[in-house]
């Protein structure tokens, strides 16, 4: 262990500012009659060890000052009897090294403090991540169930808005090979009276790529916050929100693998803050999401198939009908397949 090594562990500062205290209390101690001495004020020296909050600092001022209180001794003027001299400094040096206890606790005290936060903090984010969880568990039994989309979409947003405490959610459908965003019509509202203007306005309106915040989103195609509408010129809608008391806006995508399907979007009434969990969080929901939109477009697509098999086999018993009333072995297996086309 070196003196280098242990300035460079300890905070160098407080290390310069014990040295420059030390040489001044030592300078004015050599001073002063032998008789009059000041090693209480080496004390300075552990409460800049207690400031770093550093028991290796509190031990070294507590040292240092004895050292130089006993060496004041042989360096300050004569004066009085040697017992008056001595009882000084030794309750000098008993008042230094009590006040290096009550930092040594002090520090110890801190240490715990800060613990208990850290502690305290790792079960607020254990909770969050269950919180989380939880959700994510609840959506995915939603978006998997043989519920209707609208049904699963809203349930889903119902619950996004228990979590976050967001009183309005709204969700846009795109066109098929066409860059636009239609209203979906389907709403979660806190109050369906409070924010009828806002929801009136938005049913009214398409969004392109770019434009507003679901514009936004279909753009960039990631997650995307507007942390204060007052502040934000590309928000069509902005007056009203406002008006509604709405002052923040966070939209995300709803895929089908790379496709995009819906835009997603949630309005607070309070600022909101950067939460890249909650950028995560909702970047899974998308994909989530998509899975209630897949369902449907596959139903729709098993319909389509039944349907041509229903007519299919109509085509085929009106062939057998005609052949039984024509004779079926005169008919030639070109004519059957014409008519099954």
């Amino acid at each position: 262990f070196s003196i280098n090594s242990f300035f460079l562990k300890s905070n160098g500062k407080y290390v310069i500012a014990m040295v420059v205290c030390a040489l001044v209390i030592s300078f004015i101690d050599s001073q002063l009659p032998l008789g009059v001495s000041i090693g209480e004020t080496y004390a300075i020296l552990v409460l800049i060890g207690l400031m770093a909050k550093d028991n290796r600092l509190v031990a070294v001022g507590a040292i240092v000052g004895t050292v130089l209180t006993l060496e004041g001794f042989y360096i300050s003027e004569e004066g009085v009897a040697l017992w008056i001299v001595w009882t000084n400094r030794l309750l000098s040096i008993f008042i230094l090294w009590v006040v290096a206890i009550f930092a040594f606790v002090q520090i110890r005290f801190l240490e715990e403090q800060e613990e208990s936060e850290k502690t305290i903090r790792a079960y607020e984010l254990l909770q969050q991540e269950t919180s989380y969880s939880k959700v994510l568990k609840e959506i995915a039994i939603l978006s998997n169930s043989s519920d209707p989309v609208e049904e699963a979409l809203k349930q889903s947003m119902q619950k996004i808005c228990e979590f976050t405490g967001w009183p309005v959610a709204h969700i846009y459908i795109t066109h098929t090979g066409e860059d636009l965003l239609n209203s979906s019509k389907l709403w979660v509202l806190e109050d369906w009276d409070l924010f009828k203007e806002f929801k009136e306005a938005t049913e009214n309106m398409d969004f392109r790529p770019g434009v507003g915040l679901p514009g936004r989103v279909l753009l960039s195609k990631k997650v995307e916050t507007i942390k204060d509408l007052s502040k934000d010129s590309n928000f069509p809608r902005a007056s009203i929100a406002l008006k509604n008391g709405l002052k923040s806006g966070f939209a995300f995508l709803v895929l089908i693998g790379r496709r995009i399907i819906a835009v997603m979007e949630f309005y607070s009434k309070d600022l909101l803050v950067k939460n890249t969990k909650l950028t995560d969080f909702t970047e899974t929901l998308g994909f989530l999401l998509g899975r209630p939109f897949e369902r449907d477009h596959a139903g729709l697509r098993k319909e389509e198939y039944e349907n041509h098999l229903r007519r299919l086999y109509t085509r085929m018993k009106a062939v057998r009908d005609e052949e039984d009333s024509e004779g079926g072995s005169q008919r030639s297996a070109d004519n059957i397949h014409d008519k099954l086309r």
